[in-house]
């Protein structure tokens, strides 16, 4: 199985921040982001991650290189990250999906170790995972399930229709890869699809038959860091997952 983490984007809304260096590196504790997702995948028996840099990619490919491991991890290079969105960035890794099971994870998460190993023993074509609130606000990846599948997934939806939200992991069989590779390889001749995010894709695939399965992490802990209040708070939520 692979895990391929989405990592292209320049972190706008973090800009003080990631002035110098992409979100995936910015500190936690005693590490930073992309370390701390490439020991939850250690922790889970992945060995092989795949990595869709984009903004300062040097500065990836320069972390991995020093990260002591026995993870086979490659950094492919999105030349399309400041102009498009993550489908690109998904698309860009295209040729390590086809035929593969694969994880795909936002670059941007913090999470429990064992939410990516309850994703990992998930069956099906395609599994997402999901958090539940009792409210959601505008940029909530919203979702809505009906009789145990994802039929609706997206921003827009009003928070009374939301069933929860994706945090950003999903899973594809080996099916289920090879039907997302199609799917991508044909979204981007639309430009209207160029600044996408990916699980628009998800949804394609949806309204065309494709099961895609809510995997429900109870209380697990997670969270994404989109702006500087997100970033403060997760000092303090990363040590409680130690």
């Amino acid at each position: 199985m692979k895990l391929i983490i989405l990592a292209a984007g320049g972190g706008t809304r973090l800009l003080k921040l990631t002035e110098s260096v992409p979100k995936c590196l910015l500190p936690i504790a005693d590490t930073n982001i992309l370390g701390h997702q490439l020991e939850n995948a250690k922790k889970v028996g992945i060995n092989e991650v795949i990595i869709s840099a984009g903004y300062k990619s040097n500065l990836v490919e320069e972390f991995v290189q020093k990260f002591r491991t026995e993870l086979h991890i490659k950094v492919e290079y999105n030349p399309f990250y400041d102009i498009t969105n993550n489908l690109i960035s998904l698309w860009n890794v295209r040729h390590e999906i086809k035929n593969n099971e694969v994880i795909v994870l936002n670059g941007d998460d913090l999470f429990d170790y064992k939410i990516l190993e309850k994703l990992r023993e998930t069956d099906g074509e395609v599994n997402l995972v999901v958090a539940h609130k009792k409210e959601y606000d505008g940029d909530d990846m919203k979702v809505s399930t009906v009789d145990g599948k994802i039929v609706k997934i997206n921003k827009v939806m009003r928070s009374s229709q939301a069933t929860g939200e994706s945090i950003g992991m999903m899973k594809f069989s080996r099916e289920g890869s090879n039907y997302l590779y199609w799917k991508l390889d044909n979204m981007v001749r639309d430009k209207e699809n160029l600044n996408a995010w990916y699980l628009r894709a998800i949804q394609e695939m949806i309204d065309d038959g494709i099961a895609v399965k809510p995997c429900e992490i109870g209380d697990l802990p997670w969270m994404e860091i989109d702006f500087p209040e997100d970033y403060k708070k997760a000092q303090i939520f990363y040590k409680k997952l130690l």
